[in-house]
């Protein structure tokens, strides 16, 4: 029973499969602005590889804030002018009862200026699960990224493309994204895939958060290469865009020029293979 990797997770075409790929590209109407690392510029690297036969569990939480002001005190809730934050939060719950789990991690947050094409968050794993009696693999795993941007009269940060605002300067934001999986499955062979951005020194840098998912069943043959179970895919979004361009909360701003909600969700029960990916990107 080996780990799959998800280079060679080939599609195959057998009559239960779910194939979705959904790209959301929303960015263009909201210009969404990274923060920037300051002082701390740390990071937290974790790798777990692990065979169990019996009870297996990983319980992780992580919950990440940075400003982009020098001034700002994270524990006051008001933004000053032209000031973005960011919060990035990673859970993942792991329960493999009573069976076999072969299962590995390799997970990363760098807190420090990345640029496109690099990620802050970065968290991959390979989950096989086998049983032979009433046992079963449950999971749960979710990322989400919410930036707020406070307006400004500068010239040196973008403009949201639907505030009104003044001739130079920026608007307010306020957005949150979140993707994730759950798995109840007595048979799997999965790997999920997350990545994240929004710090960066440079106000051009998008904020990107991806997700990807692929399990299937642990056999080798047409016959019996389903998982069993049920397995959901899910990334939901939300952002906020506010005018004039005045040192306002952008969590509350007086005047709201674009608002984006937008929900999706994929479930599969029974003998299934699903394979999806999920993204949302902000351009400058």
């Amino acid at each position: 029973m080996g780990l799959i990797n998800m280079k060679d997770c080939d599609l195959r075409r057998v009559s239960c499969v779910i194939l979705v790929i959904l790209v959301l590209c929303v960015g263009w109407v909201t210009a969404i602005r990274p923060t920037s690392a300051l002082y701390d510029q740390t990071g937290i690297y974790t790798t777990i590889d692990a065979t169990c036969i019996g009870t297996f569990i990983v319980d992780h939480d992580m919950e990440w804030h940075q400003s982009s002001s020098h001034g700002s005190n994270l524990l006051n809730k008001t933004l000053t002018d032209g000031e973005t934050r960011a919060i990035f939060t990673y859970t993942e719950d792991t329960l493999g009862a009573d069976g076999e789990t072969r299962y590995t991690k390799d997970f990363t947050m760098d807190g420090s200026n990345v640029s496109q094409g690099r990620d802050n968050l970065d968290a991959r794993h390979t989950v096989n699960f086998k049983t032979e009696e009433s046992g079963a693999l449950l999971w749960d795993e979710q990322a989400t990224i919410t930036v707020d941007g406070a307006s400004s009269e500068g010239t040196d940060i973008g403009r949201c493309v639907f505030a009104g605002g003044t001739a130079d300067g920026s608007a307010a934001f306020s957005g949150t994204v979140e993707a994730g999986s759950r798995m109840n499955v007595q048979e799997v062979a999965a790997v999920t895939q997350v990545n994240g951005r929004a710090i960066s020194e440079s106000s051009t840098v998008p904020v990107n958060l991806r997700y990807g998912f692929d399990a299937q069943g642990l056999g080798t043959t047409d016959d019996n290469t389903l998982a069993k179970g049920s397995a959901e895919v899910f990334m939901n979004t939300n952002f906020v865009t506010g005018d004039p361009a005045t040192a306002e909360d952008c969590s509350t701003p007086t005047n709201v020029t674009t608002i984006i909600n937008d929900r999706q969700r994929t479930m599969a029960s029974g003998l299934f293979d699903l394979a999806q990916t999920h993204e949302y990107i902000s351009t400058y």
